[in-house]
């Protein structure tokens, strides 16, 4: 059975500087007054290249800005390659932006945020992201270079669950060293955010399902952090239910907007307030599966969450019993190591149920890969917050090999 645990608390807890939620379908037509009451004027809408050419959706955005999106970017890439930044950022630059509209998942998401910093800090080189970038050396080294300009205001439309545009970082990859750095600064975080369930039926279902594993995976995270803290436990073992629920119903009736206006609240729960819960080895390996192998962030989560919980199990106390709870099994009979296996038995049966891969070798990643994501997982400060500590790269070899 899950325990509380009774411990001395002090310290600060951040707040990110998002302003308002419009959530619910039809939301959307909010954006130009939203746009308005800031004064925003010349804004730079950030998409992909899917959503601007194969769907009416962005035309729809553009019409309830009411006239304040002056030019639109679609050149985005996966995992938010620094040239596809620096792309967006001069057009930003040449209409004159004063505001920026990312519209899409993850990657419209974080180019945005990357957008933001570079027009902030006069990135226009390549080489000028590595004075911005978070630089991190294992176990305990770590220097966040602040965002020293001013950042013009961002409105995140979300089609996704990966739940992105909650939080104030940005992941960029470095095309050179194959590595996804971070990018951490309040100034990145979004002003407004809208979640139109209406907005996201044109998302493939695998995309969906996926990154709403991946919100599964920040509550899984947050639930067995070495810092959890009352607050983000509260939202994360709530939203852990919905998900649960809501994701299977996604899957059954692709078209149900309730199901999806839950699914998207729930990923909103599930990243709120992670600025001070520290996260581990599940979040630190998927950000260099996408930059070396180009796997789908929530496809990552998928494949390392239940291997990670269970590199994990014996540095948690009863957390793992707590997420069985969560997500509705009856632990009262089983003994604690049951309990345990239970909550990582439930996250293993999400994912198949999804009908999404589960396997390191289902999504293109081979042995060959293990020593350089290893390495450069390293180089991550999240590996260095995880449960279990992580002594170097053979611990990092061992757990992908165990995943694969």
């Amino acid at each position: 059975m899950y325990q509380i645990d009774k411990r001395a608390m002090s310290g600060l807890f951040t707040m990110l500087p998002i302003e308002d939620v419009h959530y619910g379908p039809g939301c959307i037509a909010g954006l130009g007054e939203a746009l308005a009451a800031r004064g925003v004027q010349q804004a730079l809408m950030i998409t992909g290249h899917t959503l601007a050419t194969r769907t009416p959706l962005v035309e729809r955005v553009q019409r309830a800005a009411g006239g304040r999106i002056k030019a639109v970017f679609h050149d985005t890439v996966q995992h938010v390659h620094r040239q596809s930044v620096l792309r967006a950022a001069a057009l930003a630059r040449e209409i004159g932006a004063d505001g920026i509209v990312s519209f899409g998942g993850g990657t419209p998401n974080d180019t945005g945020k990357a957008v933001v910093l570079a027009l902030a800090d006069n990135l226009r080189e390549a080489d000028d992201f590595e004075r911005a970038r978070v630089r991190f050396t294992y176990p305990s080294t770590v220097e966040v270079p602040p965002v020293r300009g001013d950042a013009l205001p961002m409105f995140a439309v979300s089609t996704t669950l990966s739940g992105g545009e909650f939080t104030h970082f940005a992941g960029v990859t470095d095309e050179g060293r194959k590595v996804k750095d971070l990018y951490i600064d309040k100034k990145l975080a979004a002003r407004v955010v809208f979640l139109d369930a209406e907005l996201t039926l044109e998302t493939p279902l695998w995309l969906w399902l996926s990154t709403g594993m991946r919100a599964v995976d920040h509550c899984v995270e947050a639930l067995c952090s070495t810092n959890a803290h009352p607050f983000t436990d509260a939202l994360a073992s709530h939203a852990l239910g919905l998900l649960n629920r809501y994701l299977r119903e996604c899957k059954a009736a692709p078209e149900d907007l309730t199901a999806r206006t839950q699914a998207h609240v729930a990923a909103w729960m599930s990243v709120c307030g992670l600025a001070n819960v520290n996260l581990g080895l599940s979040h630190g390996i998927g950000h260099q599966l996408g930059a070396r192998n180009n796997v789908p962030h929530g496809v990552t989560s998928c494949v390392m969450m239940v291997p990670t919980m269970e590199f994990n199990q014996d540095h948690v106390g009863t957390r793992q019993a707590w997420i069985a709870q969560c997500m509705g099994i009856d632990i009262g009979a089983l003994a604690p190591d049951a309990a345990a296996a239970a909550g990582r038995e439930a996250v293993r049966r999400l994912v198949l149920d999804l009908g999404l891969p589960h396997r390191l070798r289902d999504v293109g990643v081979e042995p060959a890969d293990f020593p350089a994501l290893a390495a450069d997982a390293l180089e991550d400060m999240i590996v260095a917050s995880n449960p279990r500590p992580v002594r170097g790269v053979d611990d990092v070899t061992a757990l992908l090999a165990s995943a694969y």
